[in-house]
């Protein structure tokens, strides 16, 4: 894309809207420039107030491996982000203005399914012409000042293209935009006044051209953020270099705390929290039998008060004359005063539940920072120059990597998982023997992690051992907290991760947990949560051990049982992928670059662990609620392969004697890497739209992966008709398996409104291809075989084609089924699904002939049509390879066909007076020791009137 004027090479004047020069109106430089080399410059520069810029040069040609889509360099893994097109981190800008973006905010041209750009939310979908012109303002910022109608000043310039300029000025223009140094912004363009940038991007070389070297730190221009940044993040804080390698503790290993004497040192420490704990716990009963005589006593005088205004009003009435009805009133005291004391109950109890958990959980922090201080104590004892302090927490920022940099594969935790499975049937009464044993065979702070989260997700905390049973109190110790509910599974965590040297942190917030629904709102107590981060190596990473321990229940030897499974996806979750379901109080504990507010955090979709696990991602950046006009929606996932998916449409607002699922809305769809769901409203309303899945594409046990509210506005003409009950149209697994690749029609989603449709599958090797084909009927929901309208027109070891008839308006069925020649299977799988939708059938469509075994390697020239009509001299044309003679038998009468060059045969045959058969008639040879027999390979009809109807 060029910018110029008048054919003019050089750079274009200063040019404002509505003659006005005020310094204070936005000013917008555009300038975009092109190399001999076809190399592109780009660069955009927003002044006001401030200077905004961002700038990008794309290399002329892409890199042979992982090209970023942005400047064409290569992506090292660490730096990657992958959202169906590859770019550096900090290439995931948006095309226009340069704003950085997420995995949960980028947006895409879904208009222009060719834009393979990424956009922010104002200018997705919009060029540089459109920012120009003041249609939508270039930052995304609505206010007096700005937005649409707004008059900008702009300062554009460019050259065109070198292919475009002639002679020997075909050299391209330098910029009007300085190159300045790092010390400052230099002349801005078009002769603008020099003003610094106070954007954190600015403060790394503002002048530089984006490269694939450019320092990742991301800016937000939008003013609501700032709320929610750390400081190092907030407009005016310099950050002029990235910080160094983190300080590290010397006492790592479990040999570093066995030679520095760490254990000897925890367990006296241990033995004085101890003592701590048994007064709390001694101070807590007391406080509670307190607050619980107390309450019996408030009861109680207010039930003796009832009782005495009861006993005043018959005072003067003997005991003969008492009414019936006050010895009715004196137990309805009773009743009421008993009900009364058990609500109060409930209250105080619950009050009673809080203060305790609080107390306990400020007493389990002051535990952790003084077990931690000691081991910091040793590593100065160990090292006097040591620079790391265990007593000091680190600050709170984004990790340095992904999760992948750290660990490829959970199988590499394999033998420290058995290990803390095996330690989790072990009761223990202090918590130094513990982790002493777990982290025996521990060298790094990766290791001690793991270990200890896979020993409290298997540790089962309602299960009672024999001695529990034997000897009450003799139940295992360090979990008595959690067993009586002053302390949770992440307390425990964040206690065992102080014995061995690492900082582990309790947060709270919002989770979309649980009961929780697309478009809900989260305030109060409703939705709270908590979960874990810990420091390993310098960067913080979050930990769930409550989501991470899964209760399953399966069945052995016929008897139901309740067995452990664990989420590897709450273990060091990435941060960008843990904010769809947890929001902090504290956003520095989302840990990513640019906090979200917690506006956007509710418009995210709800997305569950299975949908990570399995390696998917959004096409695009789709919001919790989707809304239609048309009663049309289409959502798109990214697939590692092909992978099992259900999914389910029900209405928000459906009366009780409504079925819960809309079935035959949903038409899910396989291309190229992605999963297609497009759903089909049957009326205006809201709706829940949730996506299932699974490791196999034949699973029958799916997970839940994520869902949507889906808003249709309106309906555009009648509501569609339900599409066929399929699971899934396109490629399965068999088509890999065997190499088989589909030519023609990529997408399995086929409109056919001609004559006739051609598809073609390309072969890697021979192997056995049978097909259906098949209408379905949406007015009882039928589905009927039609095979006389496909034909395989040709079939060779390097590929099939078939050709598809639609006789009917409607939805049809074409299945591809294959299996390897080696195979023992008798039955084949099928490999490839199309639905093919015909919305004008041809008048004169007609059945296609029907075919034998022995015609799989024949192919038809003509005639296609299967029927013939009577008295009428058709030519036949084939190729029939390895046949010796060809014959069309009509009425007893044998037409003898024409050899040609290669395997072709020719001739005209007279169809005959009377309504019949034809067939087509071949000897092979070499196929039976007898050649003298005749194989049947073709059938046509004879008809005087050709019938269109099925």
């Amino acid at each position: 894309m060029s910018v110029s004027s008048g054919g003019s090479r050089g750079p274009v004047k200063p040019r404002s809207h509505g003659g006005s020069n005020n310094s204070l109106e936005p000013k917008v430089a555009i300038v975009e420039s092109y190399g001999d080399d076809q190399s592109y410059r780009y660069s955009f520069t927003y002044e006001k107030a401030t200077l905004y810029e961002f700038k990008y040069e794309k290399a002329p040609y892409p890199a042979s491996i992982d090209p970023c889509h942005r400047c064409n360099r290569r992506v090292p893994k660490h730096d990657m982000v992958d959202v169906g097109v590859l770019f550096h981190k900090q290439c995931f800008r948006c095309r226009i203005c340069g704003l950085p973006l997420t995995i949960q905010n980028f947006q895409r041209n879904d208009a222009n399914t060719a834009d393979r750009e990424i956009y922010c939310r104002t200018h997705v979908g919009k060029n540089v012409a459109q920012i120009k012109s003041g249609e939508v303002p270039p930052m995304g910022l609505e206010g007096p000042n700005t937005g649409p109608g707004k008059k900008y000043i702009f300062q554009y310039s460019g050259v065109q293209k070198p292919e475009m300029v002639s002679g020997s000025s075909k050299r391209a223009l330098p910029s009007p935009i300085k190159s300045q140094g790092p010390q400052g912004m230099g002349s801005s363009p078009g002769g603008m006044d020099s003003l610094a940038s106070v954007t954190p991007h600015a403060m790394n070389d503002t002048s530089a051209w984006t490269t694939h070297t450019s320092p990742d730190i991301s800016m937000e221009t939008n003013p609501s953020y700032n709320h929610y940044r750390p400081h190092y993040q907030q407009p005016g804080y310099q950050q002029h270099m990235k910080p160094g390698p983190h300080p590290t503790s010397v006492l790592k290993s479990y040999e570093d705390f066995e030679n520095a004497n760490v254990f000897d040192a925890q367990l006296l420490l241990e033995e004085r929290h101890r003592e701590e704990e048994e007064r709390l716990l001694r101070f807590l009963l007391e406080e509670r039998e307190k607050e619980l005589r107390r309450l019996d006593d408030t009861v109680e005088t207010e039930k003796e008060k009832a009782a005495e205004d009861l006993l005043s009003s018959i005072e003067n009435l003997s005991i003969n004359s008492v009414p019936r009805s006050l010895i009715d009133e004196r137990e309805r005291i009773e009743d009421h005063f008993k009900q009364v004391k058990e609500e109060r109950l409930k209250t105080v109890t619950e009050k009673i539940a809080v203060e305790e958990k609080t107390r306990n959980g400020k007493m389990i922090d002051r535990h952790c920072h003084e077990m931690l201080t000691l081991i910091g104590e040793k590593d100065r004892e160990v090292d006097r120059m040591c620079l790391f302090d265990h007593s000091m927490r680190p600050p709170a920022e984004p990790p340095e990597g992904k999760k992948t940099v750290l660990y490829k594969s959970p199988a590499v935790f394999e033998p420290l998982d058995l290990r803390a499975i095996d330690f989790a049937n072990k009761d223990y009464d202090m918590f130094t023997h513990l982790v002493r044993d777990l982290t025996r065979n521990c060298k790094t702070e990766l290791e001690k992690a793991r270990i200890l989260f896979r020993w409290v997700i298997a540790k089962d905390i309602n299960k009672h051992t024999v001695n529990e049973i034997v000897r009450p109190h003799a139940m295992d110790r360090l979990l008595k907290g959690v067993k009586s509910g002053k302390e949770t599974y992440h307390q425990l965590y964040k206690k065992l991760c102080s014995y061995a040297g690492l900082h582990c942190e309790i947060v709270l917030g919002y989770s979309k947990g649980a009961g929780y629904k697309p478009g809900m709102r989260m305030d109060g107590q409703a939705f709270r949560n908590s979960w874990t981060v810990v420091n390993i190596d310098g960067s913080w990473r979050l930990v769930n051990c409550t989501w991470g321990a899964r209760h399953v229940t399966g069945h052995k030897d016929n008897l139901p049982q309740m067995y452990h499974k664990y989420d590897e996806f709450y273990f060091l979750t990435d941060p960008e992928d843990h904010i769809y379901q947890h929001y902090p109080d504290e956003p520095k504990w989302q840990l990513l670059e640019i906090p979200l507010p917690f506006s956007e955090f509710l418009n995210l979709p709800v997305v569950k662990s299975p949908f990570f696990n399995y390696g998917l991602r959004f096409y695009s950046n789709y919001g919790a609620t989707l809304t239609t006009q048309t009663g049309m929606v289409e959502v798109r996932l990214l697939t590692p392969k092909i992978l099992g998916f259900g999914s389910m449409l029900e209405p928000v607002n459906r009366l009780p004697s409504e079925p819960r699922q809309i079935e035959g809305r949903t038409l899910l769809r396989f291309v190229n890497n992605e999963a297609i769901f497009t759903i089909a409203l049957p009326a205006t309303g809201f709706y829940y739209f949730s996506i299932y899945t699974g490791d196999y594409w034949r699973s029958e046990c799916l997970e839940s992966a994520c869902s949507f509210l889906v808003h249709c506005k309106n309906l555009t003409g009648a509501p569609s008709p339900p599409y066929p009950p399929v699971p899934f149209f396109g490629p399965t697994p068999v088509m890999e398996t065997l190499g088989i690749t589909a030519d023609s029609h990529v997408d399995p989603l086929v409109v056919c409104n001609n004559d006739y449709i051609e598809i073609n599958f390309r072969l890697s090797r021979d192997i056995r291809l049978t097909h259906t084909f098949q209408y379905f009927d949406v007015s009882d929901g039928a589905i009927m075989d039609i095979d006389r309208y496909v034909f395989l027109r040709s079939r060779n070891d390097k590929g099939a084609n078939y050709l598809i008839r639609c006789p009917r308006e409607g939805f049809f069925l074409f299945s591809l089924f294959a299996a390897d020649l080696t195979g023992d299977s008798k039955s084949l799988d099928c490999a490839f699904r199309y639905l093919v939708i015909c919305q004008e059938p041809s008048p004169t469509v007609a059945k296609f002939p029907k075919t034998y075994q022995k015609w799989h390697r024949c192919s038809l020239h003509e005639p296609l049509s299967g029927d013939l009509n009577t008295d009428k001299h058709v030519m036949f044309r084939m190729d029939v390879p390895q046949a010796l003679e060809v014959f069309v038998v009509i009425e007893e009468v044998w037409h003898h066909l024409r050899r040609k060059v290669g395997c072709a045969w020719e001739g005209q045959v007279h169809t005959g007076s009377v309504s019949g058969t034809a067939k087509v008639i071949a000897r092979f040879q070499g196929e039976t020791k007898d050649q003298s027999l005749f194989s049947h390979i073709l059938d046509y009809e004879v008809v005087e009137d050709q019938e269109t109807e099925i």
